[in-house]
């Protein structure tokens, strides 16, 4: 009853609209270069600065960082290593390792986690008092996938083509990163943000943000190929959507420093299937994306059994008490 209820309440309003995203292009062929765009230099932005704004981390939140790294690090050894038994091709062990390590956290991930913790159990009155700490740890999280997968994924997709001055100057040009350090910046300050235009605007962003980000997801994934599945696709999804979530719940254990609502968050942020973005390196840089994308499309699909499974245990292992 309660997977149910994730499925319902959680998992089927994303997919409906990455549906509706899919059926627009269908018949209207959208510009996908623009939704990228807009999702990137502008809804992402405003969702890390807002929830970086309403919600000051702690000591123990910022763990999540060096958290983060070092599953995505983990991962990337791990899935270089299993890479070895199913191909011996330089680039497809790149792409492997790609799928297997770098998530789809900045557009599905994020989305995710606003409706989470916006019903029950962590809502009640119409009051969300867990939603601001949520979706900042998740904005904490949110940045450094954004930056690991624009450098480390992309640079495993093109592999000779950057070198390492360029992949640092990329850290610098990822928007999220400066939407963070403005919102610290006003923190500090002690300016208030309540009484202006922009306050409001933000306030009810969360909806159009949940909106933008799966329709693009659902463009995205209209422009790729069907999948065909080999044991190559089977094994990157398993290690991303089974293994990464064992992973994250060893490193929870080992920092034992987070709040449940932070162990929650990353529980959900390491279950988050592959990288949507990897699709569009493939697209630009592969003679023959076909392998990488199906990979990333299996991963999504397979998330609608997997993410269910691990938001309910994330709520049996970090009960949140209202």
């Amino acid at each position: 009853m309660v997977l149910l209820e994730i499925l319902w309440n959680d998992i089927f309003p994303l997919f409906v609209f990455i549906g509706c995203g899919w059926f627009l292009d269908s018949k209207f062929k959208l510009d996908i270069s623009t939704y990228t765009k807009l999702t990137i230099y502008v809804v992402l932005p405003c969702f890390v600065f807002f929830s970086m704004y309403k919600y000051q981390p702690t000591p123990a939140d910022l763990a999540l960082l060096p958290a983060g790294l070092i599953l995505l690090a983990l991962s990337y050894v791990i899935s270089q290593g299993i890479s070895h038994f199913f191909t011996g091709n330089p680039t497809k062990r790149s792409d492997f390792s790609a799928v297997s390590t770098f998530s789809n956290a900045g557009h599905l991930g994020a989305a995710l986690v606003v409706l989470v913790f916006s019903h029950a159990p962590f809502a009640s009155g119409g009051e969300t008092p867990c939603l601001d700490e949520a979706m900042g740890n998740m904005a904490l999280l949110m940045i450094l996938m954004n930056i690991a997968a624009n450098t480390w994924g992309a640079a495993l997709i093109r592999r000779k083509q950057e070198n390492l001055k360029n992949l640092f100057l990329m850290v610098f040009k990822a928007p999220v990163l400066y939407a963070a350090m403005l919102a610290v910046l006003i923190r500090v300050s002690g300016f208030s943000l309540e009484g202006t235009f922009v306050y409001p605007v933000l306030h009810h962003f969360t909806g159009a943000f949940i909106v933008l980000v799966t329709i693009t997801i659902g463009v995205q994934l209209h422009r790729t190929h069907r999948v065909r599945l080999n044991g190559f696709m089977t094994a990157a999804a398993t290690l991303k959507l089974i293994l990464s979530p064992l992973l994250a719940l060893l490193l929870i254990s080992l920092f034992g420093t987070f709040s449940p609502i932070a162990s929650q968050v990353f529980l959900i942020y390491a279950a988050i299937p592959s990288s949507i973005m990897l699709v569009l390196y493939g697209a630009e840089y592969r003679e023959h994306p076909a392998l990488l994308t199906q990979a990333v499309i299996l991963s999504i699909l397979a998330s609608v059994f997997t993410l269910p499974l691990v938001i309910y245990l994330a709520g049996m292992l970090f009960p949140v008490h209202l």
